[in-house]
């Protein structure tokens, strides 16, 4: 009986996790670039097979499932559609492997949020202020009292200056890991974008890659799933003190 509890608990467990997941994706639905988390459940072995105390194969009653696991949440870089702002310093990348570069203290993340901006001394800065890199790996700097120009492969033209936004990918997207604020961090080197391989859209935003219709979906499943377990748990509860008590008399 103890060990249904704890099969149910695992699983009501589990279901908030996903919950967890699927609500973060929908408050960002109207985040630039934002990319959904996917939660990941597994089946889990049964108490003995994990505690090495039978093997799996036996057919015995020790090989019952132990219930549900939970696996580090996964990324989904889809590619969210592009729509035009009219905004002259948003971007978007028509392309589901690169990302923009940004600057914050002495690191740099990768993010796919092109909602920039210039601040009052002429630096181009993304919505928490952290300064976008060129591709030569300085920051993107202009006069604000002069008129500029933004070219179709992602350059700020003024004068006679002309900085290109700094593209980059990394090795393989399972190499980034999230550190909040739409930004991603990579765990292995990443490689300047090619001139003929960038593909820029000024005056427009990825919007998030989370489906509304989809991601609600599954989160009234999730809860209903996690209700059902909670209601379980009390059965399971109920007849155990039933049963304590028929003995105790």
């Amino acid at each position: 009986m103890a060990y249904g509890l704890y099969l149910l608990a695992a699983g009501a467990n589990a279901q908030n996790h996903r919950l967890e997941g699927l609500s973060h994706n929908l408050a960002n639905i109207n985040t630039a670039g934002f990319k959904p988390h996917l939660a990941v459940l597994q089946a889990r072995e049964s108490q003995a097979i994990q505690r090495g105390e039978t093997a799996v194969g036996d057919g015995g009653v020790d090989e019952l499932g132990g219930g549900v696991g939970i696996q580090p949440a996964v990324t989904q870089y889809q590619q969210g559609s592009i729509q035009p702002t009219g905004r002259k310093t948003d971007f978007a990348i028509n392309d589901r492997d690169s990302f923009f570069v940004v600057q914050r203290g002495e690191q740099s993340f990768l993010t796919r949020a092109g909602n920039f901006l210039f601040d009052a001394q002429g630096t181009l800065v993304n919505n928490h202020g952290d300064p976008v890199q060129s591709a030569s790996g300085g920051r993107i700097r202009i006069n604000p009292n002069l008129p500029y120009e933004i070219s179709g492969d992602g350059a700020i033209v003024q004068g006679n200056q002309r900085q290109l936004l700094k593209l980059a990918r990394p090795s393989a997207l399972g190499d980034l890991t999230r550190v909040g604020d739409n930004l991603f961090q990579s765990l292995s080197s990443v490689t300047n974008v090619p001139s003929e391989q960038r593909k820029i859209v000024g005056g427009a935003l990825e919007h998030s890659a989370v489906e509304p219709t989809s991601a609600m979906m599954e989160l009234i499943e999730a809860s209903r799933v996690y209700e059902a377990n909670i209601r379980m748990i009390q059965t399971q509860n109920d007849t155990m003190e039933q049963l304590i008590g028929r003995v105790l008399r």
